[in-house]
């Protein structure tokens, strides 16, 4: 299904957002994860936007089946962020800008380190040595619950039990703010695969600001809609070594891009 929206969607349509990608002088973008939920959204809104991908994946094959190689604009590379620094900096090439959408996808939870900590940690030494632009870093909410008095918050402490894995996305979060790369971390809400008319319009909030709570003004958020605020974070200055927080209501009312990162802390 997924090729068909590829191939009659917005991927292959006028891209008329190129001018802002070239005022900001990011053209071309590395995506790591690219064939995940999350990262082939990402893919196809970065082509939307004007801007040139190389795909970070790690099965080739899969890449081929969404479409990728049918665009001459994406270009599949093959990409493991548990690998060394040089082949993942190798992998971001002439990249631009790298945005990181991994996330550990087995069952072993002492796996969940490798990709959602020190994976993230190569990426994030791999685009320093080929000095790209940005790094934008799709992480989660309550990644810093046990700071702000959340560590009993009964949806941290489920999460946790999958190996720890906030506490990876924390550690990384922090070897990245301290990289001196230019970044903006997004921590979505629960990640929904329905699309943004089923799930809601975007709510944005500064750091440590929501817990996935009944009292919050939402908890969940479409893939679309995160992907949406992963390539927005290239095109708008406000973002720049921000962390925000995202969720989505079906009462909250449209808000414009200019001003999605305005609460960003």
């Amino acid at each position: 299904m997924l090729l068909g929206v590829l191939l009659s969607g917005p991927l292959f349509e006028g891209l008329d957002q190129q001018a802002r990608a070239d005022t900001l002088g990011i053209s071309t973008v590395f995506v790591a994860g690219s064939t995940g939920n999350t990262g082939r959204r990402v893919v196809q809104q970065l082509r939307a936007a004007g801007f040139n991908v190389r795909a970070g994946v790690r099965d080739i094959r899969k890449a081929q089946s969404l479409g990728f190689a049918l665009d001459s604009g994406i270009e599949i590379i093959e990409a493991d962020v548990t690998k060394d620094v040089g082949t993942l900096a190798n992998a971001i090439g002439d990249a631009d800008a790298v945005i990181c959408a991994t996330g550990y996808g087995g069952l072993n939870p002492f796996g969940v380190g490798s990709v959602d900590e020190t994976g993230t940690m190569r990426l994030v030494d791999a685009a320093k040595a080929r000095r790209v632009k940005e790094f934008v870093l799709l992480s989660s909410l309550l990644t810093n619950a046990e700071a702000v008095g959340q560590k009993d918050n009964p949806n941290y402490k489920f999460l946790q039990l999958f190996g720890g894995v906030l506490s990876h996305k924390l550690a990384a979060e922090k070897y990245l703010r301290k990289s001196g790369l230019q970044y903006t971390i997004v921590r979505p809400g629960g990640l929904s695969s329905e699309p943004p008319s089923a799930v809601g319009q975007l709510i944005t909030s500064g750091e440590d600001s929501l817990f996935g709570l009944d009292t919050d003004p939402g908890r969940a958020i479409s893939r679309d809609t995160v992907a949406e605020v992963l390539v927005a974070a290239l095109r708008q200055p406000a973002a720049a070594n921000r962390v925000v927080e995202i969720v989505a209501s079906p009462t909250a009312p449209s808000l414009p891009e200019d001003q999605w990162f305005a609460k960003a802390t």
